[in-house]
């Protein structure tokens, strides 16, 4: 559960965003071997009653407070991957409680990503359609030291035409 126990309250986007990294960050088991998993970026509304949410069904009682889209990125030793996943999940977030906590999960997290194999730019359009406002955006790989974006920045730049633009 998505909870703080200092002094300090956390907001509904905060709360929405710590549940994210805790659920979805996963750095890789060794250089070799895996891939780093990231939020890349996340957008959040208010859930109304009988919105569109893209499911078959509004399984069980509890209702969400906020729908979600998320996207999803991963990286390996060498580069992150220059295409992304995302869905929409649905979260009910108690403020006062802090606390944030996924409904209906067996919908949202069954079926294959809603956006599936997008490009970086794509993607975050789609995060923010219509009416989400971002929540987080984080092109870099969270994980990686700072020398090693440096080294696949410069991996990166020496791969790309005089004056493109690189989004790493």
């Amino acid at each position: 559960m998505a909870e703080r126990t200092s002094a300090k309250k956390l907001t509904v986007n905060e709360l929405i965003v710590q549940k994210l990294k805790e659920t979805f960050d996963r750095k890789g088991t060794s250089p070799d071997e895996g891939s780093n998993v990231w939020v890349m970026a996340a957008a959040a509304k208010p859930f109304r009653e009988g919105e569109e949410n893209g499911l078959s069904q509004e399984p069980g009682s509890r209702r969400p407070t906020h729908r979600v889209r998320v996207v999803l990125r991963t990286s390996d030793a060498q580069e992150a991957n220059p295409y992304v996943d995302g869905s929409d999940f649905f979260l009910e977030v108690d403020e006062r409680q802090q606390s944030a906590e996924f409904v209906w999960e067996e919908e949202s997290f069954a079926d294959a990503p809603h956006l599936h194999g997008s490009e970086v730019l794509t993607a975050i359009r789609w995060t923010s359609e219509p009416d989400e406002a971002l929540l987080c955006v984080r092109l870099e790989d969270p994980f990686q030291t700072r020398t090693d974006q440096a080294k696949l920045g410069e991996a990166t730049r020496q791969g790309t035409s005089e004056g493109d633009e690189t989004w790493t």
